[in-house]
C-alpha cells in the first residue's frame, strides 16, 4: 500500500436514498482511494459499500446508529478502500437514507 500519497483529499456531503446510489463515477485514468465514511440511517436497515458488482463491505445498522469507517486503523492515509480505474464507488441502501460524508482522494 501507498504511505502518505493522499495529500489532496476531498470531503462531500452524502445522502445516499434507498437503491443503488453512485457516489464517485469511475474514470479511466485514475484510483479512488476512500478514506472515511460518517453517517447513519433515519432507519433500520443495510449499507453495502461496492465497487461495481464487487462488495467491499456490508453494515447492518439500526436507526440513528452512527457508522464511522476510516483509514485502515494505524496506518494514516492507507485508504478503507481502493477502487481500481473505470470502476464505480457505489453504495447501496436498503431503508431510508444515509446521511453522513465522505473523504476520498484520486491517484492518475
Amino acid at each position: 500500500m501507498l504511505q502518505d500519497a493522499h495529500t489532496k483529499k476531498t470531503s462531500i456531503a452524502l445522502a445516499a436514498a434507498v437503491g443503488v446510489n453512485t457516489i464517485i463515477a469511475g474514470d479511466d485514468s485514475r484510483w479512488i482511494y476512500v478514506h472515511e465514511i460518517i453517517g447513519d440511517l433515519a432507519v433500520a436497515g443495510n449499507l453495502i459499500v461496492r465497487r461495481d458488482a464487487t462488495v467491499l463491505a456490508s453494515f447492518a445498522l439500526d436507526a440513528g446508529q452512527g457508522l464511522t469507517d476510516q483509514d485502515i486503523p494505524g496506518d494514516d492515509n492507507v485508504p478503507r478502500f481502493e477502487i481500481p480505474p473505470g470502476e464505480d464507488f457505489i453504495l447501496e441502501v436498503s431503508g431510508g437514507t444515509f446521511n453522513g460524508s465522505l473523504v476520498y482522494s484520486f491517484r492518475y
